[in-house]
């Protein structure tokens, strides 16, 4: 009788263990992958003006943030792009950005969520997901 019971508490432990399964999709991100995923420029490209930055994204209202950093950490430009579906589905994205650099540089190009509940009329909102590509800007 011990050895059922054992068994039963392991056999129900084991079920209930396995509710859950962290395989499963995310379905707030779209389907397990990354909110924010940039396909194009790849990590360490050379990138002139205009660069053309694609991805996919589930995000809010399909809204993803984009910017470009100099070597010195310091924003050259800042804009958005729209995705063609919004969260909690999964849209493509694609945005071409003018840059201006006196020189060539190790940058960065970012995206990311501005996460709109945190903030308020003129304040600064907090970033989500935030998805950065080294890349080398060329003038």
């Amino acid at each position: 009788m011990r050895i059922l019971s054992a068994l039963g508490a392991v056999l129900l432990f084991a079920f209930i263990g396995g509710c859950g399964d962290d395989d499963e999709p995310d379905q707030a991100t779209g389907e397990g992958e990354a909110a924010i995923v940039i396909e194009t420029p790849k990590p360490g490209a050379n990138v002139t003006s205009p660069v053309t930055v694609t991805g996919v994204a589930s995000v809010f209202e399909g809204t993803v943030q984009i910017r470009i950093l100099g070597e010195d950490g310091e924003e050259i430009v800042s804009t958005f792009a729209t995705a063609t579906e919004g969260a909690p589905g999964r849209g493509e994205f694609s945005k071409r950005i003018a840059f201006s650099v006196p020189e060539a540089q190790e940058g960065l190009i970012e995206a990311y969520e501005a996460d709109v509940a945190t903030g308020s009329e003129g304040s600064p909102t907090e970033e989500l997901f935030t998805i950065s590509v080294p890349v080398r800007l060329q003038p």
